[in-house]
């Protein structure tokens, strides 16, 4: 089965420089990944457990804290677009490390559509 989101398609997004589409976006993400967190994790803001699902160590408070933001808000502050936007060494923004998470969330919602 070909991917939905790949971490190319998802930097293709992000590419569009549509500052609405990004904020939707990365905001719509993290909320998903955070999704995969513990529920412990999720109310400490913290990462407990290393396995494979959740945001990273590195990435746990920032990403429950900004996830929990834009639930609540339903858009994020300029410094937390741009942190997840922020390319590495490879010219990939922060987020797309979490594409192959985001790509069992797109696989899952077709499935679902193909049932309803």
């Amino acid at each position: 089965m070909t991917a939905i989101v790949t971490k190319n398609s998802l930097q293709a997004s992000i590419d569009k420089n549509d500052i609405n589409l990004q904020i939707k976006l990365v905001g719509t993400a993290l909320v998903r990944i955070m999704s995969n967190q513990t529920a412990g994790e999720r109310q400490s803001n913290s990462v407990n457990t290393d396995n494979g699902t959740g945001f990273t160590g590195a990435d746990g408070k920032s990403g429950t804290i900004t996830a929990k933001y834009y639930i609540k808000h339903k858009t994020l502050l300029d410094w937390q677009l741009a942190m997840w936007l922020k390319p590495n060494l490879s010219g990939y923004s922060r987020i797309t490390k979490y594409h192959r998470q985001l790509n069992i969330f797109a696989e899952n919602k077709v499935h679902h559509q193909k049932r309803g």
